[in-house]
C-alpha cells in the first residue's frame, strides 16, 4: 500500500493539563498502533501541530475525526501528499511540548522552544519543524 501523510494545525478549545495531554497521548498511541499510523504531535499553549502517516484511507479517516472533534477548532491542513517511506516509523505518536515534569515520563517526549507553533509553521516549515524534533527524540 502506498504511504500518505498529513500535517495539520489546530487550536484546542481549552488549555490542557499535563494529565489530559498524557491521557490523550496514551489513547492516540493505542489507536495508531492498531491502525498502522505513525507520526508526531506537538502541543504549545493550546496549539497543536501533528504529522500523521500511513495508508491514505486510514490517515484521511483519522483527519476527518480530528476535524469533527469538538475539543479542536481552526483545524488547518498545512500539507498532505504521498511519501516513499515513513518519517516516524518508530513512533506510533512522538510528542513534544513545553518543559513539564509530568509529561517527561512519557516515551517520545521532547522540549519545545518558547515560540508559538503558528509562528514556527510559517512558509510551510511545519514538516521541517516536526522532522527536526524527531531528531531530538532519537
Amino acid at each position: 500500500m502506498p504511504l500518505h501523510e498529513i500535517v495539520y494545525m489546530s487550536l484546542a478549545c481549552d488549555s490542557m493539563s499535563s494529565d489530559e495531554l498524557g491521557a490523550l497521548l496514551d489513547k492516540a498511541r493505542a489507536h495508531n498502533q492498531a491502525a498502522g499510523i505513525t507520526g508526531m504531535l506537538v502541543y504549545h499553549e493550546r496549539e497543536f501541530m501533528q504529522l500523521i502517516e500511513g495508508e491514505r484511507s486510514v490517515i484521511e479517516a483519522l483527519y476527518q475525526r480530528i476535524e469533527a472533534d469538538p475539543r479542536h477548532q481552526q483545524v488547518y491542513r498545512l500539507w498532505e501528499g504521498p511519501i516513499a517511506t515513513r518519517n516516524f516509523a518508530d513512533w506510533t505518536m512522538a510528542f513534544a511540548a513545553l518543559d513539564d515534569e509530568t509529561l517527561k515520563q512519557h516515551t517520545g517526549y521532547a522540549s519545545l522552544k518558547d515560540e508559538g507553533l503558528v509562528a514556527l509553521s510559517r512558509d510551510n516549515r511545519g514538516k521541517k519543524i516536526l522532522l527536526g524534533l524527531r531528531e531530538e527524540l532519537t
